[in-house]
């Protein structure tokens, strides 16, 4: 597995890997990036052009896509029912999905270590993500990269609420 910095010709491959997480969530009747509200191709376009999307690719097809977002995020600011260690600077990992007819494969839990190994090579020893607390499938890839638990998290969306991980390497 290779893990490098998106480009922007990738865009509609990276949409694509977003559209079918999509749609493996709402096929688990989750709420999480629905009706309009999560990753678009607006802000992914952004995100390649900043830097920060990252992509997974195994023998030329690309199988994942996460952002790699550095700085303060507002809704962490406000985490409930737990608290952030530390208060160093940290990277958020947003947007992480993995193709659709990838799933169950291992994708996950081999590209959200690398993109900690990444984070880590950008200066970052604080590293933070979420996700929605139904979705058991993230939270164990998430657990397994050693993140640990520590609260949650509420997005001005409907079903907004998170839980909140930190890995501290």
């Amino acid at each position: 597995m290779i893990i490098r910095q998106a480009t922007i010709a990738e865009l509609p491959q990276v949409m694509t890997i977003i559209e079918g997480a999509r749609q493996v969530l709402k096929e688990a009747g989750s709420p999480q990036w629905q009706n309009g509200y999560g990753p678009d191709e607006g802000s992914l376009l952004n995100s390649i052009k900043q830097g920060v999307c990252y992509v997974a690719e195994i023998a030329g097809d690309l199988v994942a896509t996460a952002c790699l977002i550095p700085g303060v995020d507002p809704v962490y600011t406000a985490i409930q029912e737990g608290q952030w260690q530390g208060s160093e600077p940290y990277l958020s990992i947003h947007r992480l999905a993995v193709a659709k007819d990838c799933g169950g494969k291992g994708i996950g839990k081999q590209f959200l270590p690398a993109l900690v190994t990444i984070g880590k090579e950008l200066g970052f020893q604080d590293l933070r993500i979420d996700t929605y607390p139904k979705n058991q499938r993230m939270i164990r890839v998430i657990e397994d990269a050693g993140f640990t638990y520590r609260g949650r998290v509420y997005f001005p969306i409907p079903d907004g609420e998170r839980v909140a991980y930190q890995i501290v390497v």
